[in-house]
């Protein structure tokens, strides 16, 4: 299992819990690089959050944690195989695939 698949597994364990940031986070600026420095708490937040939006912009609102598994890992692949990426760009087509 991939490091970010183990990242998006540890979200779903912590009972939803969000950090409390200490300013606020433009999604659109992230990179793969800067994510991958992020806490682990931030990280779950992150990749849950991540997952409702695209489910929103696709119309999609259920969850299946079979489905954030696999989008995860070719996210982490995406980011791994070119880390100035967009965090979101890779998100959004990860999930159009």
């Amino acid at each position: 299992m991939t490091k970010f698949a183990k990242i998006a597994l540890c979200a779903m364990t912590m009972g939803f819990a969000a950090p409390a940031f200490a300013e606020a986070i433009d999604i659109a600026n992230i990179t793969c690089t800067s994510f991958a420095e992020l806490d682990a708490d931030t990280k779950g937040a992150l990749i849950m959050w991540m997952d409702g939006y695209t489910g929103g912009v696709n119309a999609d609102s259920s969850f299946d944690l079979e489905r954030l598994k696999v989008n995860a890992a070719d996210a982490d692949a995406a980011c791994t195989a070119d880390p100035s990426r967009s965090l979101l760009e890779v998100m959004n087509e990860v999930v159009a695939q």
